[in-house]
């Protein structure tokens, strides 16, 4: 794998991680979008590039 695609997919990889967590803790209609990304470290537009 390339270097972009490794990223790629760790940060996939970190979205899914987190969201599943907050999901968890939380459940999953009080967690938003914000949040996810924000526990992420990540963009809106990564989220949305990835799902």
């Amino acid at each position: 794998m390339t270097g972009r695609a490794e990223q790629r997919e760790q940060t996939r990889r970190t979205l899914l991680t987190e969201s599943r967590r907050l999901f968890a803790t939380r459940g999953y209609g009080a967690v938003g979008l914000a949040e996810i990304v924000r526990s992420a470290g990540v963009t809106k537009g990564a989220l949305y590039h990835h799902f």
